[in-house]
């Protein structure tokens, strides 16, 4: 087997660069790695995330550094990372932005990867935690380009994951990487008195969203249909009237081929191990105690999948998926209630979530700021035994580094008690319409020079599952038609 290579997350650097010091990082998993697989090789990470000039593409260029000179054995032999939080978006850029095809990276295990951000970005980015790091930890900075990667909804990390289900640039399929991913769905009971909601979140480790965690994510891309672009003036004043009215405005866009739904691409093994935090010396994903067993099973499972063989990673789908399942039957045996959260049930942390990002440009690909535009839900009447899909959704947040990125996180599965099992929401979601518009600010809105199409989509009930699924992410890319008004240039015969 290849050697293995360890990379942490933001902000567990080791201010020594000893190897004691640098292993307290993983605890004892390096140690436990070596015992079961005595004869490989495993490398232990040092990286800088603390300071306000490193960027996410930094650390990924010093990475290809040191492996092109210190390590040129593990690109010629092929390594296998097991990278925890941030460590995920610093594998996926060197793998963007320096690896061959194919790459040699064998297995890419995941552990709580960060892969679509964490809420903790934007608290750490504040000045709030700026003191604290002053006062707590010696001056240290806050790392504030490696937490704008991080952000929920930054731009530039749905790019990379983008990236690898393009067609030429698959991970699986044309880099050849065999990725797996870990990551718990309860917060450490000790976090419970941060009076920080990302701190306790349901359907979260305490730090990352099991959905923004999950690389198997849904994509959506609206682009305008062919004859928008040349609507008439009045028609996209008439349209722009009506746009909260029941008028359909779906033959202006349409759904590009460009989208894939997560069942398009092969699935990566995921799964959920019992009572996983993000961190901590009981329930964390790196060096718990409690964890340390069903966690480092999955590793080995993970690990021991011969290189290249897509057959038998395939298989490892439903391993996790039993996994998974043995971790929700142990969790209904949890008592309800806590010293912490004893307003809610303890099981409710393994309720099942999805984030919906969307993201909003102009057909010459130009940012349009959510603080332009306005994404509506729009249902009717009521029906009986229906439910609306705002009731569902429990944060929603605009990226601060992309200003046209917004986040909605919605409950898609709660814990009955009566049950004493989870049900499932979606299905009971009212038929509505996802209407976006769009207006620019500095025209005037009696005589406006420049106006953007309205989208209505009507999404029915089932639409909306296809398009949303437990523990996912799903990312629409919308890009609404600007149009200049008639007077904004003409051409008079002299």
């Amino acid at each position: 087997m290849a050697p293995i290579l360890l990379i942490h997350g933001y902000s567990a650097e080791s201010p020594q660069t000893d190897h004691d010091s640098i292993k307290k990082i993983y605890g004892s998993l390096a140690d436990d790695l070596k015992v079961s697989y005595p004869v490989v090789d495993v490398d232990l990470s040092r990286y800088v995330s603390l300071n306000d000039s490193v960027s996410i593409y930094d650390i990924a260029r010093a990475l290809d550094r040191v492996l092109n000179q210190e390590y040129p054995e593990l690109l010629r032999s092929g390594f296998n990372p097991i990278i925890h939080s941030t460590g995920a978006l610093v594998i996926r850029n060197w793998i963007k932005l320096f690896s061959p095809k194919p790459s040699p990276i064998r297995n890419l295990i995941h552990l709580a990867g960060a892969n679509f951000g964490s809420g903790w970005a934007i608290i750490g980015e504040g000045q709030v935690a700026r003191w604290g790091r002053y006062v707590f930890e010696h001056g240290a900075q806050r790392g504030a380009k490696v937490l704008e990667a991080l952000e929920l909804g930054s731009s530039q990390t749905l790019d990379v994951h983008l990236h690898f289900i393009e067609h030429g640039n698959r991970m699986l399929e044309d880099y050849l990487v065999q990725e797996y991913i870990l990551v718990g769905t309860q917060a450490d009971p000790e976090w419970f008195t941060i009076p920080v909601r990302y701190a306790k979140e349901d359907g979260s480790d305490g730090t990352v969203r099991v959905s923004g965690s999950n690389l198997n994510f849904n994509y959506l891309r609206i682009v305008p249909a062919a004859d928008t672009y040349t609507m008439r003036w009045t028609d996209i004043q008439s349209a722009v009237s009506n746009a909260n009215s029941k008028q359909s405005f779906s033959e202006f866009y349409k759904i590009a081929q460009s989208s894939q739904p997560f069942f398009d691409r092969p699935e990566i093994p995921f799964a959920i191990p019992y009572q996983c935090a993000h961190t901590g010396d009981k329930h964390g994903i790196v060096s718990g105690s409690e964890t340390k067993a069903q966690v480092q099973r999955l590793i080995k499972t993970a690990l021991d999948v011969p290189e290249r063989s897509t057959t038998q990673w395939s298989a490892v789908v439903d391993l996790f998926h039993k996994e998974t399942e043995t971790t929700y039957d142990l969790a209904r045996k949890t008592p309800g209630g806590g010293l912490f959260n004893f307003l809610t049930d303890q099981r409710n942390q393994y309720d099942a979530h999805a984030q919906v990002i969307f993201r909003l440009r102009d057909q010459d690909g130009q940012s349009i700021p959510i603080d332009n535009a306005d994404i509506f839900f729009v249902s009717e009447q009521q029906l009986p035994g229906t439910t609306p899909i705002q009731k569902l959704i429990e944060d929603v947040v605009v990226s601060d580094v992309s200003r046209n990125v917004i986040t909605f996180y919605l409950r898609t599965n709660r814990f009955d008690k009566d049950k004493n099992d989870w049900v499932y929401l979606l299905n009971s979601v009212q038929e509505f319409a996802l209407e976006i518009t769009a207006i620019e600010p500095l025209t005037s809105n009696r005589d406006p020079s420049v106006t953007y199409v309205p989208l209505r989509m009507p999404l029915s009930t089932e639409s909306l599952v296809r398009l949303i699924q437990p523990h996912r992410t799903t990312v629409i890319d919308v890009q609404l038609v600007r149009i200049p008004g008639p007077d904004l240039y003409r051409i008079v015969r002299a």
